[in-house]
């Protein structure tokens, strides 16, 4: 594939970012505060309508895209937590102590919520806009005395986390093709951080060019995990109907991919060890950024709803890779006998690549509509790997040590 212009570049990554999930859900939510609050103004007067909007911005912080099944029970936590702390300031509005006494430990307890991770730190976020938002409820609005306020605020609140239902499952076709392409972009970016580690340690740390290539891979990984289980959660659920099941058989062989991909890295250190073999990895590491490439225009094709372009296998060009032998490489007397020798890494390293190359050649062809997913690895998956709806206490029970990032973080809130 031919490389992108600056502008290009800059343009295409507006474009992945106008077509994603979080503008989509903003937008969502946007709307959702406008429609509520206008219908609170129109019944109930401006008073009224600002309580509603503070309830409605106190309840979006834990709408997500997420599988429609249970998912009020990601927003109805919100709804036990914001209006007793919304009620409870503004009773204290005129008692400076008593309302430190009252936000110092609703902070530590509401940053405990950082137990049950990325479920549990929008439920934070909510509880202080809640807080925050209850403080700065000017003087005219106390005259409406502080518990038809706070009725005011559980009423949008309560509209919102009906609105976000809703709106979830309205728009849950189109949260499961973005949250697929989105993994494949994160994907393609391992990908070429990969790539990169093909290169000899010598070439990457060349005057004036600081560059921490396992750190980057080791975030990469990390991040493609995150994304791969919101994406599991939703493409997973109930694949039943044609194209729920092409995404959900598509995010297999992206799971395939991601193994090959880890695989790649067990042997590259050995290997870069021995220049004989830079042609190689030369030859490697470019297949690797084309592939990455490829995914990244399917990822593309997904979210503008195109039909992606297949491309030609590399098998042809990984069966006539400048092979070196053990000789020249270097392979003596001092070598390990028990361990594999540099060529044989090397060509394992090229057979991971072509699997890759595989795997993205099905993909498209699955996006294409020219193949149909394997039914039963994506029932066998089914509900295997989806994350749970409901809220254990093990989490609570269990962050009770100092070691623990969420009890240090409430104490810093608290503080």
């Amino acid at each position: 594939m031919r490389r992108l212009t600056f502008l290009e570049h800059h343009l295409r990554t507006a474009a992945r970012i106008a077509s994603s999930s979080y503008v989509l859900i903003g937008l969502s939510a946007g709307f959702g505060l406008f429609v509520i609050t206008f219908v609170v103004h129109l019944t109930l007067g401006a008073a009224a309508a600002a309580a509603a909007s503070v309830g409605v911005i106190a309840a979006v912080p834990p709408d997500q895209p997420a599988p429609r099944r249970r998912k009020i029970m990601q927003l109805l936590p919100t709804l036990f937590i914001g209006p007793p702390l919304f009620f409870g300031v503004q009773r204290l509005h005129a008692d400076p102590i008593g309302l430190g006494l009252l936000i110092v430990p609703a902070a530590f307890l509401a940053f405990l919520a950082a137990a049950w991770g990325k479920r549990g730190i929008p439920l934070s976020v909510s509880a202080m806009l809640a807080v925050v938002f209850s403080i700065a409820v000017p003087g005219h609005a106390l005259g409406e005395t502080a518990l038809r306020t706070t009725a005011y605020f559980a009423a949008g609140m309560v509209a919102y986390i009906v609105y976000g239902t809703l709106s979830n499952a309205l728009l849950n076709r189109r949260y499961r093709v973005q949250m697929l392409a989105e993994t494949l972009l994160t994907v393609a970016a391992l990908m070429r951080t990969q790539a990169q580690q093909f290169v000899p340690s010598a070439s990457q740390q060349a005057p004036g060019r600081k560059v921490d290539p396992i750190g980057r891979l080791i975030r990469e990984q990390a991040a493609l995990a995150d994304q791969l289980q919101a994406a599991r959660d939703i493409l997973l659920e109930s694949p039943g109907k044609t194209r729920r099941l092409q995404l959900a058989g598509m995010l297999m062989h992206v799971l395939e991919m991601r193994d090959h991909l880890l695989a790649c890295e067990l042997d590259v250190e050995a290997l870069v060890a021995h220049p004989v073999h830079t042609p190689v990895l030369d030859a490697l590491r470019k297949m690797l950024d084309d592939l990455a490439g490829e995914v990244a225009a399917l990822a593309d094709a997904l979210l503008i709803g195109r039909r992606p372009v297949t491309f030609a296998s590399h098998r042809a060009a990984l069966a006539s890779l400048p092979w070196a032998s053990d000789a020249n490489a270097g392979a003596d007397d001092g070598a390990d006998r028990a361990a594999p020798s540099a060529a044989i890494l090397a060509r394992g390293i090229a057979d991971r690549v072509g699997h890759i190359d595989d795997e993205t050649l099905r993909l498209i062809a699955l996006a294409r509509g020219d193949a149909k997913p394997d039914l039963a690895v994506v029932r066998a998956s089914w509900q295997m790997f989806v994350s749970s709806t409901t809220w254990s206490m093990r989490p609570f029970i269990t962050l009770w040590h100092w070691d623990a990032p969420p009890l240090r973080h409430a104490l810093r809130a608290a503080l």
